[in-house]
């Protein structure tokens, strides 16, 4: 264990060569390269000394890495944040021409999650959005020393007749005066100021304006990732009483077992309508933006083509749908080159019966199925 005096120094060295093979040339200012923490060793145990090995290591920043030494309780809360980030991008965009495939390559990203695109600034909300939604997990699990359950609402919660949850549904002809705070909040306040104070420890990316603008329209974009999660909780309530008459209504508000997907779903409307802001003199934001868009600097590429100078990867030899007129379709996602159409065989069970209630028995039957590809 960490914990243990003679076993520091090895822990800390199997923390640093874990990490050789991602960190090659980590790029200045590179604010979400901690999302290459997702791909850390199930179970790992955080302490002080980790939390070095990680600054060391490229993936903290130095502010980072003294947020994790002071409250290492919060680390695996953001292992697994980076992980959400990753499966919820790559999910979002999976029938999109950018994928959000490079998102696998942190902490060397490419152009397109460097430059302030459009795709950067999902990312980083995603990114927050995540951090918040697992964080105030666990402070309803009692896993965090700073937070445990939300502080209950003054306010009471609406009439029965206003909730959409099934259990509640049962006490619509209840009294509005029958109910009472209970349960355990998710904690979403508590989870966003842990979570802005570590993600806001990150450097200016370059020095100078340019770089205090492209700073502050990082961590505009990160705000929007922490709100669309405090605007993810909804009112959960359990009726008590005779024969199910919900007499009283316990409630409390939470954010569901949906997990941070929730989140991406509004960051990917505010992706599409995402506002392009221009440098101004002292490296500030205009006041013009609602906290809730999406801001870039830099127009995003077709994605095409391959051009690795600006982080695409084309969309040559991706599967399409020869049938829909979406993003998935042939005609969008070849973009305009045309495709092929293969025909595979597919070997699968099939007429499969029942015998002596024990055991089952099936045939194998030959299926064609058509794939198409992008040229």
């Amino acid at each position: 264990m960490l914990s243990e005096p003679g076993n520091r120094r090895t822990n800390l060295n199997l923390f640093q060569i874990s990490f050789i093979a991602l960190v090659l040339v980590v790029q200045d200012g590179t604010c979400i390269k901690w999302l290459a923490l997702g791909r850390t060793a199930e179970g790992w145990n955080w302490s002080r000394e980790s939390c070095t090995g990680a600054r060391s290591s490229g993936l903290l920043e130095r502010k980072q890495a003294r947020v994790c030494r002071a409250a290492p309780d919060v680390m695996p809360n953001l292992v697994e944040a980076a992980k959400d980030t990753a499966t919820v991008c790559q999910q979002t965009f999976r029938h999109r021409r950018w994928n959000c495939s490079s998102i696998q390559l942190a902490p060397n990203y490419t152009q397109d999650l460097l430059g302030g695109t459009r795709e950067q600034a999902f990312v980083y909300a995603m990114s927050a959005a995540a951090a918040v939604w697992r964080l105030a997990r666990g402070c309803a699990l009692g896993s965090l020393a700073a937070c445990s359950c939300a502080t209950p609402p003054r306010r009471e919660p609406p009439s029965p007749s206003a909730l959409t949850s099934s259990s509640a549904a049962l006490g619509a002809l209840a009294s509005r005066n029958s109910f009472k705070w209970g349960g355990c909040g998710d904690d979403v306040k508590s989870a966003s100021r842990i979570a802005k104070r570590f993600l806001q420890a990150s450097s200016p990316p370059g020095t100078g304006a340019m770089g205090k603008f492209m700073h502050a329209v990082n961590m505009h974009n990160n705000r929007a990732g922490r709100r669309a999660v405090e605007q993810s909780l909804t009112l959960e309530c359990k009726c008590h009483g005779v024969s199910g008459s919900c007499s009283v209504r316990t409630c409390w508000r939470g954010l569901g077992s949906s997990g941070p997907a929730v989140a991406g779903k509004r960051l990917l409307q505010r992706y599409s309508t995402a506002a392009e802001v221009k440098a101004r003199p002292g490296g500030r934001l205009p006041p013009l933006y609602h906290h809730d868009n999406l801001l870039y600097t830099t127009k995003s590429p077709d994605y095409c083509l391959p051009d690795t100078k600006r982080g695409s990867l084309g969309t040559v030899g991706r599967q399409c749908n020869a049938t829909s007129s979406g993003y998935e379709g042939c005609e969008y996602l070849c973009c305009g080159r045309g495709h092929v159409t293969k025909t595979e065989e597919i070997l699968e069970r099939c007429q499969c019966k029942w015998y002596n209630c024990c055991y089952v028995k099936c045939k194998t039957c030959r299926k064609s199925a058509n794939t198409h590809e992008c040229n």
